[in-house]
């Protein structure tokens, strides 16, 4: 059965299962931290790139987001920091402490490898990425796209798609764990609702129609003695 637009936009929970154990099993270098980290806090991939050490509170498990990056030809060697494109972009997200034991190891990774190449390669870039190259240089989105397609095989999932797909795929874990659509919006930076409000809206009718299907599940029974009656 074809999905319709709305559902293609996110995962559903046993497709990105599929997508995390395949990356676990066959991911490349840093492909964990990256799916990992876009699927639990809603990051746009721009601002998951653009990403530094000083940006995360490992003590209290936050992500300050403050910018994001981008490379009109996508040479590591130019790109461009900017603010993100809206003043509500420029948030806190507070993590679960998995994700952020993950991404302290990866730092230690990173600083392990600045001081031991940063003298002997002429072209390491001192940039402190929290997802950088091995010569220190930033990835953009295009990398990341092409490490999901990668994985989508490996994972043997039929079906498009982009990075976008986990920062829907996160409004659709926040709603079913009944985050209200203010909260919702200011984690994941979205000043409009259209976007927001439509996922939320189909997650919540979809849940209420498993609600229903519980119900007649559990209590099927006495619905039956309706029938009695007549």
């Amino acid at each position: 059965m074809q999905k319709d637009k709305i559902e293609e936009k996110d995962w559903e929970r046993e497709e990105l299962d599929a997508f995390l154990t395949a990356t676990l099993k066959h991911g490349l270098r840093l492909d964990k931290e990256r799916f990992y980290t876009l699927a639990f806090s809603g990051l746009p991939v721009g601002e998951l790139c653009a990403l530094k050490k000083s940006d995360l509170d490992l003590e209290n498990n936050i992500i300050s987001v403050t910018k994001t990056i981008n490379s009109k030809n996508d040479n590591m060697r130019e790109y461009d920091i900017t603010t993100p494109k809206n003043d509500i972009s420029v948030r806190k997200v507070e993590m679960e402490k998995p994700i952020m034991d993950m991404l302290r190891d990866l730092i230690r990774r990173n600083d392990t490898h600045k001081m031991k190449y940063r003298l002997q390669m002429e072209d390491f870039h001192d940039g402190d990425f929290v997802f950088s190259r091995e010569n220190g240089y930033p990835y953009f989105g295009i990398d990341v796209n092409s490490r999901i397609n990668r994985m989508l095989k490996k994972a043997k999932i039929n079906r498009h798609a982009s990075s976008h797909i986990f920062r829907h795929t996160h409004i659709s874990m926040l709603t079913e764990a009944g985050i209200d659509l203010p909260t919702i919006m200011n984690r994941v930076g979205h000043k409009g609702p259209k976007t927001t409000l439509e996922i939320y809206t189909h997650v919540t009718n979809k849940m209420m129609k498993k609600a229903s299907e519980k119900i007649n599940h559990a209590y099927g029974d006495l619905l039956e003695n309706i029938s009695l009656l007549k």
